[in-house]
């Protein structure tokens, strides 16, 4: 019996198709590039990296040493499924904003109708005040020199600290109003999304220290008192303290009780009046009820209530019993943060510790219930502490502000702004209807991968490569019978990788395969099946020669021989060389713009008696003696030219739509394409792509037209 379908020099040809509508889009490169779920195929190694892998990245770099640059932080979270994450940062002369991807220090507006530069000023500072000189300022921003630029303008970029320049002392964003508080040594100002506000009225130039907030009232910490803003009022509070200083605020929503950091005075406690006829209830904690010094700065309160407080030397915590202490020998605690799972976070002279307390997890707070009351709360064996330090990932030690955001954390260091960026699972789905010239039913590819961080351990990930061939002819070489059957082959893998240092990552895909051709054949008809297994191995190198340029090497489909039939008739499987190139040549706050390329080389190679020989002969054999005997130039270039060649770019603008274009260039199959890819990214977490192939050969294109779907979800 002999079995035709895809003639080639190897079987399973599952093993070598390509996926993902993104990389296809691209002229089917992914070997360098490998940054999303597909490297599963193209080049494991890439599972070693961001956004792939758990990562520490200096995300805006300052030379601060001596001095916080980044002062205050605060974020809005993605709420709803196409929602981006944002992030606000205070600094020594005024905010910027991150918006999930980059850094801005400006606000963009668009200038609709017969809008002008001086209208777009007017409205983002909300007075006409000073408003020549802004306009100026905004104009020199955006290159615009005179009326003619000014009406090729579509948007205009106002920076952030046109009208608030000072430091940043306090930074609240309001999620249930979308408005952004920001206190400096000078006042009060609010934006809310469009216009900035002065309080100045209000408050005067009050140097403002700390902002919280309960529902509608905004709790205002100064160096002369505590004010609360609530529907347009403002009224003073705690003018019963034996200090106006106030260092941090926290609102406990639980119990509806503030707690207010004083400077030489300890921690207050402030039951807020709940109307005209009650009256505001203070308590004081000093030294005597434990805590460490009477200059606590930052206050957080955990996801079970208890308080924390920040002192130059340590912390405090009350456990709504009593206080305890936490020293830091030689160390100056500067802030503190609470994370999603009920962790502490600690940002001081020598690093950051997380702390997650034993009652903060689900079995602690089981064992909780079960202590004697005057136990409840305190330290136990089974808390946990982590230190990140210049060791283990940080840029520098020296840490002035921490903020948990979702998994990921940010950090105010000597070094600037920096991320822990905590990876999240990718799920990949690809699908494409194969040969559409030929229109053969049910010739089809599909392709689902999931990768799954582990931290410092790098990244797993599982795939499943599918393809049906639809009905199969098969004939019989000792007489005329033909019989058809269904055909198709499955895949699937496991992959690993891991950063064997900062740059260089090593990754590793064991893969079974199943290939059926004659499922449904006559009675009779001996089956026409094959298992058996694979290995890829793959090494990704970041920023080879210059910054921004990555080199990926793979060796794939490293495996026995295969027969369906006949033993004496094996076929190799199609053992590969890959090797890529990606260099991202522009990465700005709107403009994304990476360049790729691949070489994908076949070498299986038969001996004198036509069996194929192993991998680690067929390997170099193949390059080097491609025409059995032949050598010289033209023997390599024959060799050269018996691989695949792909070429590829892609623009992404604004981090919400991508194009792309690819070539590529196959002399041995006689193909000759180009690629167009569209891709756009719906929210933060998915990703839609699709593209296409043009035959621009001069021989029958049977992929021409073929459209390529993929989704790419990430939580």
């Amino acid at each position: 019996m002999t079995v035709g379908v895809f003639a080639a020099g190897s079987a399973i040809i599952t093993l070598e198709m390509p996926v993902g509508a993104r990389q296809l889009g691209m002229g089917e490169t992914g070997v360098g590039v490998a940054d999303d779920a597909s490297a599963l195929y193209y080049n494991p190694a890439g599972l070693a990296f961001g956004p792939l892998s758990d990562e520490w990245r200096l995300s805006y770099p300052k030379e601060s040493p001596a001095a916080p640059h980044f002062t205050k932080l605060s974020s809005r979270l993605r709420t709803g499924f196409f929602d981006k994450t944002e992030i606000w940062a205070g600094t020594v002369s005024g905010i910027v904003y991150f918006d999930g991807e980059q850094w801005r220090d400006f606000h963009a507006v668009t200038l609709e109708g017969s809008m002008k530069i001086r209208d777009a000023v007017r409205v983002f500072a909300g007075t006409d005040s000073g408003l020549d000189e802004w306009v100026r300022q905004v104009r020199e921003y955006n290159d615009v020199e005179n009326d003619v630029d000014e009406s090729y303008l579509v948007e205009v970029r106002i920076p952030w600290n046109l009208v608030v320049k000072d430091t940043v002392t306090a930074l609240l964003y309001e999620s249930r109003t979308g408005k952004l508080w920001v206190g400096t040594p000078h006042g009060l100002w609010r934006f809310d999304g469009k216009t900035w506000k002065s309080y100045e009225t209000e408050l005067g130039a009050l140097p403002i220290t700390a902002l919280t907030n309960q529902g509608a009232t905004l709790w205002i910490g100064t160096e002369d008192g505590l004010y609360s803003y609530r529907n347009g009022e403002l009224e003073r509070k705690g003018n019963v303290l034996p200090s106006q200083k106030i260092r941090g605020l926290a609102w406990a929503e639980t119990r509806g009780e503030l707690f207010v950091t004083v400077a030489d005075a300890g921690v207050a406690r402030l039951i807020p009046k709940k109307g005209n006829d009650t009256k505001d209830r203070w308590s004081l904690f000093t030294q005597e009820d434990g805590l460490l010094d009477l200059n606590p700065s930052a206050i957080v309160i955990d996801s079970s209530g208890h308080v924390w407080t920040a002192h130059q030397g340590g912390l405090s915590h009350f456990n709504l019993r009593k206080w305890e202490q936490v020293r830091f020998e030689q160390n100056q605690v500067h802030d503190l943060s609470v994370g999603k799972d009920g962790s502490i976070w600690i940002a001081t002279d020598k690093g950051v510790w997380r702390h997650l307390p034993d009652y903060a997890t689900a079995s602690g707070r089981k064992a909780e219930l079960e202590r004697k009351p005057e136990e409840q709360g305190q330290a136990q064996e089974n808390d946990e502490w982590q230190h990140f330090h210049s060791g283990n990932g940080l840029s520098s030690n020296r840490v002035w502000a921490v903020l948990p955001q979702g998994n990921d954390v940010w950090f105010s260091t000597g070094k600037g702004m920096e991320l822990y960026k905590d990876a999240d699972y990718q799920f990949t789905f690809f699908y494409e209807k194969l040969l559409p010239v030929l229109n053969i039913p049910d010739l089809y590819h599909l392709f689902a991968g999931i990768t799954i961080p582990m931290a410092e351990w790098g990244t797993l990930g599982f795939f499943v490569n599918f393809i049906s061939f639809g009905e199969t002819i098969i004939s019989n070489e000792y007489d005329d019978n033909v019989v058809s059957a269904n055909s198709s082959e499955v895949v699937g893998g496991i992959s690993y990788g891991t950063r064997l240092t900062d740059e260089l990552g090593l990754g590793l895909t064991v893969k079974l395969f199943y290939s059926d051709l004659s499922s449904g054949a006559s009675a009779g008809e001996e089956d026409a099946t094959t298992f058996g297994y694979a290995f890829d191995i793959g090494l990704l190198k970041k920023d080879f020669l210059i910054d921004g340029l990555s080199l990926g090497w793979v060796l794939a489909n490293i495996g026995p021989s295969i027969y369906y039939v006949d033993k004496a008739n094996e076929d190799p499987i199609p053992l590969t060389w890959r090797l890529g190139l990606a260099y991202e040549v522009v990465s700005s706050i709107d403009h994304r713009l990476i360049i790729a390329g691949d070489y994908n080389r076949e070498v299986v190679y038969d001996n004198d008696e036509g069996q194929p020989e192993p991998f680690y002969v067929a390997a170099w054999k193949s390059i080097l003696n491609p025409d059995r005997g032949g050598s010289g130039a033209k023997a390599a270039k024959n060799s050269l030219m018996q691989g695949v060649f792909n070429a590829g770019a892609e623009y992404m603008y604004a981090n919400t739509i991508a194009v792309r274009i690819g070539y590529l260039y196959d002399q041995t199959g006689k193909r000759s394409e180009v690629d167009f890819g569209l891709g756009v990214m719906l929210s933060d977490i998915l990703q839609f792509d699709i593209s296409t192939i043009k035959d621009v050969g001069d021989h029958e294109g049977v992929r021409d037209g073929q459209l390529r779907f993929g989704l790419l979800f990430k939580i």
